[in-house]
């Protein structure tokens, strides 16, 4: 049952939403449109960020650092917040695509780290700004992490923006919650830890670890030590894979596994995997995060199909051998199955209904439609290929094209897993 809340708050901030710290080209001539920026919309919130001495964070040698910039957010002329921030480049392969994504910091006056709430969400100093770009319906991480949220969850609040970056206009941009400890987030006790299985990049200073016995390779994203977590993590992780589920948090991997399952998301399990470990061993699953490649629009690993479970399909989990370990074992596990099947039947009957799926979309589509021909105008990607996308998206050429395979595609998934579970 869609949350007439969430509803009220989609239309009035942008689809700012929720409970609970990626641009490469100079925005000119390769993709067609112009140097100078279309006008806002009046619509979205505004987000217009000025960095110092015009540097365009997305190019060389800046991507990877901190850029200091004036930040401004507006929304039909009001202004809402101003002050200073910090901005880089941030994503992995989508530091590919001519819209990037970026990291964004709230500072004070000084240029120092400042909690600031924006567009209604709680304060904090640790930001992002995605940018839609292969996902040409925009909505895909403010679904999916709308759809955790329904269900009791973390996952970060979103909102809908226009940015205009050193006076260029960029399009529509996601701006949401870094995934990171804090009450408002991912409420940890001291003692806890947020880890998380990825990529791990060369200029990762966070800890990395390896598990005794899957091999799985963890960075801690917080606390800023190891400290006993390699011991405990270890403990946990053996007691998983010899039947003793006493130090998980069965319904957390449950929740989990039925949201990226439900998505189909191509990363799922090995990938962008936030994972958390409490003071006394506990392991937990979740955060969810990164939905780009989800939701019928990649076209590897199967995951443009509406049948089959994600994890069966022939390739996986060719991104990281060790990802699935822990949930191998777990689906050996008769208790789990029907753990599983319980929980899918209860957020069927109510926030995953196909009526609450389909109020979700039609909320979200009704608060870009003003921007969307100026996102596209700015990156006329609609009816061609952009990597990862599904075989189809060439004969899409419209947004509402877009926003109804990805409705098809959500409510044939859904019924799939109905018929499985």
């Amino acid at each position: 049952m869609l949350h007439h809340t969430f509803t009220a708050l989609l239309l009035l901030a942008g689809c700012s939403s929720g409970s609970a710290k990626q641009t490469g080209d100079d925005g000119a001539s390769d993709s067609g449109a112009p140097d100078t920026g279309f006008p806002a919309t009046g619509t979205l919130p505004r987000v217009s960020i000025s960095v110092d001495d015009d540097i365009d964070p997305g190019d060389e040698p800046w991507v990877r650092d901190w850029q200091p910039a004036s930040l401004e957010i507006t929304r039909d002329g009001q202004m809402l917040h101003g002050g200073r921030a910090g901005i880089h480049v941030r994503g992995n392969s989508s530091t590919q695509y001519d819209k990037k994504s970026f990291a964004l910091e709230t500072w004070d006056a000084n240029d120092a780290d400042a909690d600031v709430s924006l567009l209604g969400m709680p304060a904090e100093e640790d930001w992002v700004l995605q940018g839609p770009y292969s996902d040409k319906t925009l909505m895909r991480n403010h679904l999916a992490y709308s759809l955790f949220r329904a269900i009791d969850r973390y996952a970060a609040r979103t909102a809908f923006v226009e940015l205009e970056l050193n006076g260029d206009y960029r399009g529509i941009y996601v701006l949401m919650e870094k995934v990171k400890r804090g009450p408002d987030r991912v409420d940890l006790p001291d003692g806890g830890a947020l880890l998380k299985r990825d990529w791990v990049e060369e200029e990762d200073d966070d800890p990395l670890l390896e598990t005794a016995r899957c091999r799985d390779f963890l960075t801690v994203e917080w606390p800023d030590s190891v400290g006993t977590i390699d011991t405990r993590l270890d403990a946990a992780e053996a007691a998983l894979l010899d039947g003793d589920h006493g130090p998980v948090d069965l319904d957390s991997f449950v929740d989990h596994m039925l949201l990226v399952e439900l998505a189909r998301n191509v990363d799922a399990y090995v990938l962008s995997t936030f994972i958390t470990l409490s003071p006394g061993g506990t392991l937990g699953m979740g955060p969810v995060w990164d939905f780009n490649g989800a939701l019928g629009n990649a076209d590897y690993f199967e995951a443009w199909e509406t049948a089959g479970w994600h994890y069966d399909n022939p390739e996986f989990p060719a991104d990281n051998r060790a990802g699935f370990c822990w949930y191998e074992a777990l689906l050996a596990s008769p208790d789990f199955q029907t753990l599983r099947a319980e929980r899918w039947r209860a957020h069927r009957a109510g926030p995953w209904s196909d009526a609450s799926l389909q109020a979700e979309i039609a909320s979200a589509r009704q608060v870009l439609a003003p921007a969307v021909d100026a996102n596209f105008a700015r990156w006329p990607v609609l009816g061609e290929y952009v990597w990862p996308n599904d075989e189809g998206a060439e004969d899409r050429d419209s947004h509402a094209e877009e926003v109804a395979y990805l409705e098809q595609w959500l409510l044939a998934r859904a019924a799939w897993m109905d018929g499985e579970l």
